[in-house]
C-alpha cells in the first residue's frame, strides 16, 4: 500500500467517529481475564509495593492489570496461570528470531562459558560484530557499540555537534527517538509538543527544532531560520512510530539534498528497522546513504544491553576520545557498553539472519497477515486497513495519530481515539492475542495458525463495536 493511498485512508479514518465498546461489554471481558489470570492479579498486588504502579513496561495498556509471564518460545507467550498467547509485541521489535530461539541460545552460552557475560576489557566479538554490521550497511565504516537505542540516540546528538560545530537538532513531529531531555518532545503524537516533557527543563529541549514530516518547504525554512547551526536531521525512515505515519515517496532523497545544501548530517534512526526491513537495514530499503546510523533491539535479538551507532570513518573516529590526533573528541562511556554477551548476541543474531532468510520469512507471513485483515475489513464493510513494511505491521482503526494535536478538539479527540484502541487491545488480548494499540511486529515462528488467531480475535472485536 502506498503513501497516497494510506494518507487517503487515514483521513476517512480521521472523518469517521471512532468506535467504542459498550461498557457492560468490556467489563464482562474483564471478569473473563480475571477468572482466567488470578496469579497475574495478585502479583501485580506485590509488585505495586516495590515498584512505581506495578509496571515497568510500556508497550501495552495495563488493563486491568498487566499479564506476568512464565514460558517464551517461538511466536507464544504462557502466562503463570497457564494461558497461552500469540504474541505481536515481540518486546518492540528485537525478537525477529522468535522468542527463544534455540540455536541462537546454543552459540551464545557456547561462546560465554569461558568467557562470561562481561570481563571489561577488548574481545575479539566486538570486531566480529561490528564487521557483521558494516558487511550489511554500506554506509557504515566503524561502529560504537552502547548499552540501548537511547544511548546510541544520545551519542549520536553529541557527535553531529561536535564534528559540526553546531547546536541544532531538527526533529519531525511524532517521532521517537528514545527518552534522553532533548528528544522528549513531539513523541507519537504530531503536534503535541512538551506533553511528555513533565521534568525536565525547557532548556533541555531549546535546541531541538521541530518541523512536520513530509513537509518540505517547512523543513528548508527551518534550515533557513537556523542558518550555519543545524547539525543534523534525525529520522525514523519509515515515518513516526514505525510508519504509523508514513513518509511519501522520495522523501529521504529530497532531506538529504537539504541536509547537504546547508551543511548538515542526516542520522537514520534504525532501532527499529535496522535489521528487521532487510539486513541492510531502511537505508537498503530506501536506497539512501545517511551519514549516521543509530541501531539497537533486533541486532541482538533480544539480548541486553542493545544499542550501538554506525557510520562514516570521518565521523565516527571523533569518538576514539583522547586517543585522535586533531579534530574533535567525543566522550561516550559505559560499563555495560559492548560487553561480552550483547557482543556475542550481536554476531550470533546476524548469523542467524544470514543463515534462515528469518527476515524474509518474517515479511512474507507479515504480508499474508495484512492481506486477511484487510478481507476481513472490507467483508465487514468497515473502514479499517492493514498494511506492512516487511515485518512491521500497522492496522488503522480508531487512529488517533491521524489527528493533529493543535486541530480544533484535536486533543480530546486523540485521547478519546486512544482510549478506544487500549480498550480494542483488552479484546485482543482476551482472545489469545497480544498486539501494539494500532501495530504489530512479526517474527519468523509466526505460522498460518498465527495468522487465523489474529484475525479471529479482530472479528470479535468487530461483533463487540457500538
Amino acid at each position: 500500500m502506498d503513501y497516497k493511498e494510506i494518507e487517503s485512508r487515514l483521513e476517512r479514518l480521521a472523518a469517521e467517529p471512532a468506535r467504542d465498546i459498550a461498557a457492560d461489554r468490556l467489563n464482562k471481558v474483564y471478569a473473563q481475564i480475571r477468572q482466567k489470570t488470578p496469579t497475574s492479579a495478585r502479583l501485580f498486588e506485590r509488585a505495586k509495593q516495590v515498584i512505581p504502579a506495578g509496571v515497568q513496561h510500556m508497550l501495552l495498556p495495563p488493563d486491568p492489570y498487566p499479564l506476568f509471564i512464565e514460558r517464551a518460545g517461538g511466536s507464544k507467550l504462557t502466562d503463570v496461570d497457564g494461558n497461552t498467547y500469540v504474541d505481536y509485541v515481540l518486546s518492540g521489535g528485537p525478537v525477529i528470531l522468535g522468542h527463544n530461539p534455540p540455536r541462537l541460545n546454543q552459540r551464545v552460552m557456547e561462546a560465554l562459558k569461558d568467557k562470561g557475560p562481561l570481563h571489561g576489557l577488548s574481545d575479539e566479538y566486538e570486531i566480529l560484530a561490528a564487521e557483521k554490521i558494516i558487511q550489511h550497511m554500506p554506509s557504515v565504516d566503524r561502529v560504537r557499540f552502547l548499552q540501548s537505542g537511547t544511548e546510541a540516540d544520545m551519542a549520536a546528538a553529541r557527535l553531529v555537534r561536535a564534528v559540526t560545530g553546531r547546536n541544532k537538532i531538527i526533529k519531525f513531529r511524532g517521532t521517537h527517538h528514545g527518552w534522553a531531555d532533548q528528544f522528549v518532545t513531539d513523541m507519537w503524537v504530531p503536534g503535541s509538543g512538551p506533553l511528555m516533557a513533565t521534568g525536565i527543563p525547557p532548556e533541555y529541549r531549546a535546541h531541538t527544532v521541530l518541523v512536520y514530516q513530509n513537509d518540505l518547504d517547512a523543513l528548508e525554512q527551518a534550515f533557513r531560520e537556523h542558518r550555519d547551526d543545524v547539525a543534523a536531521v534525525f529520522v525514523e525512515p519509515l515515518g513516526a512510530e514505525s510508519g504509523s505515519l508514513p513518509l511519501m515517496d522520495g522523501f529521504h532523497h529530497e532531506v538529504k539534498r537539504l541536509c547537504q545544501k546547508y551543511g548538515a548530517l542526516y542520522v537514520f534512526d534504525e532501532v527499529v528497522t535496522g535489521f528487521r526491513l532487510g539486513l541492510g537495514g531502511a537505508q537498503a530499503y530506501f536506497g539512501v546513504d545517511p551519514d549516521l546510523t543509530v541501531l539497537g533491539k533486533a541486532i541482538m535479538g533480544g539480548y541486553p544491553s542493545c544499542g550501538a551507532i554506525g557510520g562514516k570513518a570521518e565521523i565516527m573516529d571523533a569518538l576514539s576520545g583522547g586517543i585522535a590526533s586533531g579534530g574533535p573528541s567525543v566522550f561516550v562511556a559505559g560499563t555495560l557498553a559492548a560487553n561480552v554477551l550483547s557482543c556475542v548476541a550481536c554476531y550470533f543474531t546476524l548469523l542467524e539472519l544470514e543463515e534462515t532468510g528469518a527476515i524474509e520469512k518474517a515479511a512474507e507471513v507479515t504480508d499474508r497477515l495484512a492481506a486477511a485483515l484487510n478481507a476481513l475489513f472490507e467483508q465487514r464493510e468497515t473502514s479499517y486497513f492493514a498494511y506492512n513494511f516487511a515485518s512491521i505491521l500497522h492496522v488503522r482503526t480508531a487512529a488517533p495519530m491521524a489527528y493533529r494535536m493543535d486541530a480544533p478538539g484535536g486533543r480530546d479527540e486523540i485521547i478519546k481515539r486512544k482510549r478506544c484502541l487500549e480498550k480494542y487491545a483488552v479484546v485482543l488480548r482476551n482472545e489469545g492475542v497480544i498486539s501494539l494499540l494500532g501495530k504489530g511486529l512479526v517474527s519468523a515462528a509466526h505460522s498460518d495458525e498465527d495468522i487465523e488467531a489474529m484475525v479471529a480475535a479482530y472479528e470479535c472485536l468487530l461483533d463487540m463495536m457500538d
